[in-house]
């Protein structure tokens, strides 16, 4: 017969017991190796998130300066382009730059003694003068005007460019008072003489045109001659003129313009500045 210690052996609880610590190392090995990974995806994540932050951190500092960077060159480069008054003819505004020759014996259409031609082209620089302009304009620009009194409505203006182009013809008309008779008093001549002659100095004054006017020595004189050539930055006419065409009234004549007490202002029979 067989002995039952053998059978027992089989079984020994020691060896039960070996197993379950094998198994419980395996299972903690196991554990540690999926547990790796895991911390390491989370560090990934977290690595991740704080690269995207610094980025459009990094961007955002980045198009802020090259905001601030551009808009100062922008004013060094032309202070005009923040214009400190309102114009509804700033649409039409676009640069130039033109050479103005201005030599003592140019016979140009606007120079020399009176002729058709020549009124014909200061009648036609001044062509366009008066214009309608509405409410929300001289809102903007914070001043007021006349009312037209028509079907279109709006207010008379005009661009100061004509009136100041008016003066320098009042003084050309001076100039030639043989040719060019005026009907109003001398006194009354002489107040529109001086204030037209102080309208320009205001006015180059204020534009203070910045080119350089450059001399040069001639042959037989001692003293430097000044260049009759000069560049400037000019606004384009056309564009203006295109613009003071669209909004031009023809004619003033009749009620379209009346004052509040005296009535109708230009009735056609009598003469005015």
């Amino acid at each position: 017969m067989y002995s039952a210690r053998p059978l027992m052996k089989d079984h020994d609880p020691t060896d039960s017991t070996d197993t379950e610590s094998l198994l419980t190392v395996e299972q903690s090995q196991e554990k540690l190796l999926h547990s790796v990974p895991s911390n390491t995806s989370k560090r990934n994540k977290v690595l991740k998130t704080y690269l995207h932050i610094a980025a459009i951190v990094f961007y955002s500092v980045i198009t802020v300066i090259l905001y601030t960077w551009s808009t100062r060159i922008n004013e060094k480069q032309c202070g005009c382009d923040n214009a400190a008054i309102y114009s509804p003819a700033r649409t039409a505004i676009e640069y130039e730059k033109q050479t103005i020759v201005h030599n003592l014996a140019d016979n140009g259409k606007y120079r020399g003694p009176p002729r058709p031609e020549q009124d014909a082209a200061w009648e036609d620089l001044l062509r366009y003068n008066n214009l309608r302009i509405q409410k929300e304009d001289l809102e903007k620009a914070n001043t007021t005007s006349v009312p037209l009194n028509d079907d279109q409505g709006g207010y008379l203006a005009t661009l100061d460019v004509f009136h100041t182009l008016h003066c320098v013809n009042k003084i050309r008309k001076s100039y030639y008072s043989d040719y060019y008779h005026d009907p109003n008093p001398l006194v009354d001549q002489q107040e529109h003489f001086d204030h037209c002659i102080d309208l320009l100095r205001q006015v180059i004054m204020c534009h203070g045109d910045i080119s350089l006017h450059t001399y040069e020595w001639k042959d037989d004189y001692r003293w430097p001659w000044p260049s009759m050539r000069t560049e400037h930055q000019c606004r384009n006419w056309d564009k203006l003129m295109v613009w003071s065409k669209e909004h031009y009234l023809p004619s003033l004549t009749g009620p379209i313009l009346s004052h509040p007490s005296l009535g109708i202002s230009f009735r056609g029979d009598e003469p005015h500045s």
